[in-house]
């Protein structure tokens, strides 16, 4: 069982990350809110990210998160809008959790992980940043950019905190006690 302080800590973690990606990652052409990024089977949440979107939707978390027992993680559920699976909070392009949203979602295109440069690589710019674009198949494609160096560190502590995370994780969801553990957590303060 995680202790109140290993919580805290993930929950301290997941903040300085959010935060400095926050800070680092410059819009250079804005989102034109297509629903593409949303228009996905598995968007991935750890703990605090659960913690989070709960306490601000005040649901149960079997009305808003799927288990995937398989692969010992947890995913926001999804509707079907049109014949395609949208996450459960997106309502008529928007995003009805976006001042919260999970860090997947607030920070694309930009993806914290070394898969990126094989999958979607970003395109250098000035030697200093890196830039992101949308993937959508639309005209007006979202940009990004971040510095170089920010863009390792983050992607750096990102990977640590997603280590520590889904151990906790995979090892409550082993023993059926993350639904608790998660719902308990809501009703205090870390």
């Amino acid at each position: 069982m995680p202790t109140k302080p290993e919580l805290k800590e993930l929950i301290r973690m997941d903040k300085e990350i959010y935060d400095r990606a926050k800070k680092s990652i410059t819009e250079i052409k804005p989102c034109q809110q297509c629903g593409w990024c949303c228009n996905n089977r598995r968007i991935l949440v750890t703990i605090p990210e659960m913690i989070r979107i709960l306490k601000h939707t005040k649901k149960k978390f079997s009305e808003v998160f799927v288990i995937e027992k398989n692969r010992l993680s947890v995913s926001i559920k999804t509707k079907k809008v049109n014949n395609k699976h949208y996450c459960i909070f997106y309502d008529n392009g928007k995003c009805t959790i976006h001042d919260i949203k999970p860090f997947q979602c607030f920070t694309y295109p930009v993806i914290f992980h070394p898969a990126v440069f094989e999958i979607h690589p970003p395109k250098p710019m000035y030697s200093e940043f890196y830039v992101f674009t949308c993937q959508s198949p639309y005209k007006d494609k979202a940009k990004f950019a971040i510095e170089i160096d920010d863009f390792e560190l983050i992607t750096t502590k990102r990977l640590l905190y997603l280590t520590k995370n889904y151990n906790i994780q995979k090892k409550l969801i082993s023993k059926n006690k993350l639904v608790e553990i998660v719902e308990e957590v809501i009703s205090y303060d870390l």
